[in-house]
């Protein structure tokens, strides 16, 4: 092996050390981020949220000051990253209701995903935080540059009512389907979004054994 070639592998064999570390560090990190964010999702179901310290919070999490310093600056920011993880997973999942119309379906995939998170979800709203959840998701939407302040206003009045029937079904220990629950708001809120075809509605309540008379 030539000398350029010797030079060539060890810049080759640099990079490539480089890239490992980088990559070891953001599991490192994504190893602390969940690891705080479980430390607090069970600290909040024993006692207020304002009582709980930073120092605790990495006790039970396991992880350093520095460590947590290094991923945030509050343990509001780790609340709000909580919820704003939900949001970013359901929207990449589900969709959102507020860039395409939506059916009976949305619905019914929007409970069967807070159902499969409810060990998240649950612990929030046990500890009586589902009003600094609704604030947060609040915020969320309210960032959406193309809702007219109508639209605002609308999108709101929905929110509300979305979170208050996830509430009451979780902490009722989910007692009707997912299927149920679509079947309940899409009659709520048929006019709330543009909706889908009647037939396509129809077709979910058929598929699932609801009688679409009965909501």
């Amino acid at each position: 092996m030539t000398n350029e070639q010797c030079k060539s592998q060890k810049v080759v064999n640099n990079d490539d050390r480089i890239v490992g570390l980088r990559r070891h560090s953001e599991e490192v990190n994504k190893l602390v981020v969940e690891s705080l964010q479980g430390a607090l999702l069970l600290l909040i179901g024993k006692k207020p949220y304002d009582n709980i310290t930073i120092t605790e919070l990495c006790r039970k999490a396991g992880v350093s000051r520095m460590a947590f310093y290094g991923n945030f600056q509050s343990k509001d920011d780790i609340f709000n990253r909580i919820v704003t993880d939900l949001h970013t997973e359901m929207i990449t999942r589900v969709g959102s209701p507020f860039r395409k119309p939506f059916s009976v379906m949305w619905y019914g995939e929007m409970f069967r995903f807070v159902a499969e998170k409810s060990d998240v979800l649950g612990p929030i709203f046990s500890a009586g935080y589902h009003d600094k959840y609704l604030q947060l998701v609040n915020s969320l939407v309210l960032r959406l540059p193309s809702l007219t302040d109508e639209e605002k206003y609308i999108s709101l009045l929905w929110i509300g009512g979305i979170v208050n029937a996830v509430v009451h079904w979780l902490m009722s220990g989910m007692r009707e389907t997912p299927e149920q629950m679509a079947s309940y708001c899409n009659r709520c809120f048929a006019n709330f979004v543009p909706r889908c075809q009647d037939t396509v509605n129809q077709k979910y309540f058929e598929t699932n054994n609801i009688e679409s008379t009965d909501f």
